[in-house]
């Protein structure tokens, strides 16, 4: 899944056309996550309006691109606005307004033939207060998207900081099909403690098949490792994924038949049919 920020539309989707050397991100990506959404202030759902206009042309125009290469395409909605993240704005809509804003994002999901939503809600501090309610709305969105044969993956911080976030891991774990890992340039595979990608994986348990490890795409050297030595790790473990923010591959390295051939080897891995699966997201 690559997401597709609202500022980089363009960039993104000449990406995902692009070859390197022969491979290129087609043949190695099962999703895309089009960061496109936002709740409303009363629990519903809109597109984002602080970049270039969206409309339905630019989302079918990835779906169709996706349909094509049998890569899912998920709805991505963030509480991002203008001021930044706005975690009042998230929880407004997933406590306060919690059956409303479920029946939109299903809506809009089925409206447009997505194949799913990601939930990409940030919050500074811990927001233990607002955990139980988080976790219900995972759990009835879930239930609701899987009645029509859709999925749902949600992002969270690697470690105790933020929301949501690893202590929060064992209760939505068992209610999405993949957990996003936004460790990025802060992990790695040489690292240690809870930086290490051994040690996310150890707190995901049985649950490691659904977790995908965070990279940055506009690093090629980050934690003591080079990007193809990070990748190399995953490539090795079957039991994680991927994800990558984001589908601009802003650093050189990531547009390099090298990377991809890599990629593609994890891609390969994975299982179709199993609905814990790790999966390779571009965050």
């Amino acid at each position: 899944m690559t997401w597709v920020p609202p500022y980089a539309i363009d960039v993104c989707r000449a990406r995902l056309d692009q070859s390197f050397g022969g491979t290129g991100m087609k043949d190695g990506l099962t999703q895309i996550g089009l960061q496109f959404w936002r709740p409303t202030s009363k629990g519903q759902i809109e597109l984002v309006d602080n970049f270039k206009p969206i409309d339905d042309s630019t989302i079918i125009n990835f779906r169709k691109w996706g349909n094509v290469h049998d890569i899912r395409v998920l709805l991505c909605i963030y509480n991002g606005d203008r001021e930044g993240w706005n975690w009042n704005l998230a929880k407004n809509a997933f406590s306060s307004n919690r059956k409303k804003f479920i029946q939109s994002l299903v809506a809009e999901t089925v409206r447009l033939k997505l194949d799913g939503v990601d939930i990409d809600f940030e919050g500074k501090g811990k927001c233990e207060d607002d955990k139980k309610a988080f976790v219900k709305f995972i759990l009835e969105l879930s239930i609701a998207l899987k009645a029509k044969g859709k999925e749902l993956t949600v992002d969270s911080f690697a470690y105790k900081w933020n929301a949501p976030n690893q202590g929060w891991w064992k209760l939505l774990l068992p209610y999405v099909d993949a957990l996003h890992v936004m460790g990025y340039s802060e992990t790695g595979s040489k690292s240690t403690s809870w930086r290490s990608y051994d040690f996310l994986k150890a707190a995901a348990g049985k649950y490691s098949s659904k977790l995908l490890i965070g990279v940055p795409s506009h690093a090629s050297n980050w934690e003591k490792a080079l990007v193809h030595e990070h990748l190399e790790w995953i490539a090795k473990d079957p039991s994680v994924g991927l994800a990558i923010w984001d589908a601009q591959l802003k650093d050189p390295k990531w547009r390099t038949k090298e990377i991809w051939q890599i990629i593609s080897r994890i891609k390969q891995g994975v299982d179709y049919n199993r609905t814990d699966s790790p999966s390779i997201i571009f965050e």
